[in-house]
């Protein structure tokens, strides 16, 4: 007798052609990924993967939002589509301390705006909008975890000079930086000496 590859797909992943992709699942992920298909948009598969992605990223199951994110961006995409998909992910990157993967995003992401600052400001309004994950994520990188306060610093200018930050903030948050290194920096010499006791 043989079995079909495709029994059980849930109605959701079929509205959105996905039923191959679902197919090659493990058991488990096809439950974390179950527990958001009722609320999905099944309109088209980007806003279905985005809606996911961002249920689960707000409810910081990072596994999910990057299972989906990652199927996501393995496929031809339109240019803002994708943004939209590595803005989606990078936080769920970071999360799951994959900070190579995140930060390669970030600069993916950067670059896109770079190239399409004025589309991205048309299609939000008029303004840039506040949040900018692979500009937020970038720092978180850099400084939280690898500790490169002068990439840091140096990727504040760059932001700075394509206006996506003020100049205030940029040495409010420069300034931020020199006093955490410092207490990095006494923590570091504390965690030393207790045990050279």
């Amino acid at each position: 007798m043989i079995f079909s590859r495709h029994k059980d797909i849930p109605e959701e992943i079929s509205k959105v052609g996905l039923k191959e992709w679902y197919s090659g699942l493990s058991d488990q992920d096809k439950v974390k990924v179950g527990r958001y298909l009722k609320e999905a948009d099944t309109s088209s598969l980007q806003k279905f993967c985005l809606s996911i992605m961002n249920k689960a990223g707000q409810e910081e199951n990072h596994y999910v939002t990057v299972l989906i994110g990652e199927m996501l961006l393995g496929r031809s995409l339109d240019p803002f589509d994708r943004f939209d998909a590595i803005e989606s992910v990078i936080p769920s990157y970071f999360g799951l301390g994959r900070y190579d993967d995140c930060l390669r995003c970030c600069d993916e992401g950067i670059e896109f705006i770079k190239i399409n600052m004025n589309a991205i400001i048309k299609r939000n309004g008029g303004s840039l909008p506040e949040i900018i994950m692979c500009r937020n994520y970038t720092i978180n990188v850099l400084i939280g975890a690898f500790g490169d306060y002068e990439a840091g610093d140096a990727a504040l200018d760059r932001f700075f000079e394509m206006g996506l930050i003020s100049e205030e903030d940029v040495n409010y948050r420069k300034q931020s930086h020199k006093i955490h290194k410092m207490q990095r920096t006494f923590d570091g010499i504390f965690t030393m000496k207790l045990k050279d006791q």
